[in-house]
């Protein structure tokens, strides 16, 4: 991978990660309850609808994302070669829960998909569980600057 697209995807992961984030809050609904909503330019952040859709389609980008990096890694002979870290593992596995999570919670509102209520509650928790710790992985891998990979 050349330098362009690596800090195009690096920029559009951020962008999808932090409105993911905030979306998600968003949802509970945290940001009209807390008057979020009412400063200029986040009104829409109030209306459930309008969250929910972003949210959704900031969880597709992180999809879209995750898909094209392991394509990638498995066609790219460097990095190939090189080895997921330990918190690039934990980062990794907790995405994919937040993701897979998301998809169900996704497929519930198809028509004619029915999920008993105790699952829906545990799918819910899991992918509130697993974002809420992802975003806490990534914080802290920021901090540390722990990478996702390392080229042996």
């Amino acid at each position: 991978m050349n330098a362009k697209p690596h800090l195009l995807l690096k920029i559009l992961y951020g962008a999808a990660a932090v409105t993911a984030l905030f979306t998600g809050f968003g949802n509970m609904p945290l940001w009209g309850r807390y008057y979020v909503a009412d400063l200029p330019g986040l009104e829409w952040s109030g209306d459930f609808f309008i969250n929910v859709n972003v949210h959704i389609l900031a969880g597709s980008l992180l999809l879209c994302i995750a898909t094209y990096v392991l394509t990638a890694t498995m066609m790219d002979e460097r990095l190939r070669n090189s080895r997921m870290t330990l918190s690039g593992r934990i980062r990794g596995f907790l995405l994919a829960m937040a993701l897979a999570t998301g998809i169900l919670m996704v497929v519930k509102n198809l028509p004619g998909v029915h999920f008993p209520m105790a699952t829906l509650i545990v799918f819910n928790f899991a992918h509130m569980t697993a974002a809420l710790l992802f975003m806490i992985a990534g914080l802290l891998s920021l901090i540390f600057r722990h990478p996702w990979r390392q080229i042996r």
